[in-house]
């Protein structure tokens, strides 16, 4: 039977990626953050990255990375790589290293379960086998929230029996939503919105809008920044922009008290401190 605070409470959506989760520390620290939340009832949907690894292996193979407008190019020789990587070895990886720490963790990739409809970006011509996501279907993982399990997704799509990679912000910031998240986390090894040389602390959605057409937002923070535009559009009230801190991270940006740009959709002491 689900609890009242399973369906009550909405789920924490985080989506890791970036060199702060290259070695086995880091991965064990979000496993205890992880569990942590879980012996407070909080039910967390964790999204993987792996563009540094993936670009690794391209080198290795003498495949060029690429990108546009931050998103990586993904040609066919790049898209077989990045799913081999994404959905296996690095989704495969942090399964095993969460169930070690004592965790019942699924690991799936977005089109696994028809989880996540894809159509291809709308700038595929320049992106390649790159993928959008439609909508989300979330049975599926709603099903492996209320029995305890913490669901970890691959950014790989599919449409039409051909495989997309996905933007894992964009991956992420579809499934908040649907999922009805309290909060979305996206951690990388990037601090925050950086403007003027200083970490943004918090914006509302209004000076977000604003702030996408400053000259600093270049590369990868532009997708970063569209995503949580897009989920406090839809209805999720925060969303976080953060490195990862070592142990004790996750409850430290629930609590607004960890080094990060928060997104709220309405006034940062409204949001931090209501």
């Amino acid at each position: 039977m689900v609890t009242t605070l399973t369906r009550t409470a909405g789920p924490i959506v985080v989506k890791i990626g970036g060199r702060a989760f290259d070695t086995p520390e880091a991965f064990a620290e979000l496993a205890a953050d992880v569990r942590a939340l879980a012996s407070r009832g909080r039910r967390v949907v964790l999204v993987h990255g792996g563009g540094a690894e993936v670009s690794q292996w391209c080198t290795r193979l003498s495949i060029e990375p690429r990108f546009h407008a931050g998103l990586r190019v993904s040609d066919p020789a790049t898209l077989e790589v990045a799913t081999a990587v994404l959905a296996g070895l690095a989704n495969k990886r942090l399964v095993a290293r969460l169930q070690a720490a004592g965790l019942d963790a699924v690991g799936l990739a977005a089109l696994d379960g028809g989880i996540v409809e894809t159509v291809p970006h709308p700038d595929a011509g320049s992106l390649g086998a790159v993928g959008a996501v439609a909508s989300v279907r979330p049975a599926l993982l709603d099903t492996l929230l209320d029995r305890g399990t913490v669901p970890v997704l691959a950014s790989i799509g599919a449409r039409d029996g051909a495989l997309l990679n996905l933007n894992a912000d964009d991956l992420a910031a579809g499934l908040a939503p649907a999922l009805g998240a309290a909060t979305l986390l996206l951690l990388s090894d990037t601090p925050g919105l950086v403007l003027g040389g200083s970490i943004v602390p918090a914006l509302d959605r209004a000076t977000l809008v604003a702030t996408l057409q400053h000259p600093e937002v270049t590369g990868g923070m532009v997708p970063k920044l569209r995503a949580a535009l897009a989920v406090l559009d839809a209805g999720v009230p925060r969303v976080a922009i953060a490195a990862w801190q070592g142990e004790g991270t996750l409850a430290r940006l629930l609590a607004g008290e960890a080094v990060a740009t928060h997104f709220l959709r309405t006034s940062p002491e409204e949001a931090l401190h209501g």
